[in-house]
């Protein structure tokens, strides 16, 4: 799935649903946000030898193996042809394993085309079911008492 919208109408929040369900059944699920998830291929990639290395290396290593993969707020990251590089091997792994995931972004489709990779866009557009939400930023209406 990949749950596309503005700011606080509720991605996250079904996306946790999501997760709790899912983890509920007896499934492994990974739920972590774009720039944490994207962090840690980094930290495992060029921190090999350290102890952050290895408990980054086995962060992806979940990742790429479990049931069920969550990555919360797609965009948010640093922009950066690593971070290109990671989504995308992140992304086919799991596609190659038919491994399901659950992206949430606030980015539009036009704006993923643009930010990453044609082959990562290909993807996202192609091999998720994209659904769209729409409304008001539903922090700001509990704030406004409404």
């Amino acid at each position: 799935l990949l749950l596309q919208g503005g700011t606080g109408l509720g991605k996250t929040y079904l996306s946790a649903c999501i997760a709790r369900v899912v983890a509920g059944a007896g499934y492994a699920v990974a739920y972590e946000t774009a720039a944490s998830a994207l962090d840690a291929f980094e930290c495992a990639k060029f921190q090999r030898s350290s102890a952050d290395g290895e408990a980054a290396a086995q962060r992806v290593e979940q990742y790429l193996g479990c049931d069920l993969m969550i990555l919360d707020d797609l965009g948010t990251e640093m922009p950066g042809q690593f971070v290109t590089a990671a989504l995308y091997s992140l992304l086919n792994d799991r596609m190659m394993a038919v491994k399901p995931m659950v992206i949430s972004t606030n980015l539009n489709v036009d704006e993923l085309s643009r930010r990453y990779s044609p082959q990562i866009a290909s993807r996202l557009h192609g091999d998720f079911q994209r659904l769209t939400f729409v409304g008001n930023d539903i922090r700001v209406l509990k704030n406004r008492g409404l």
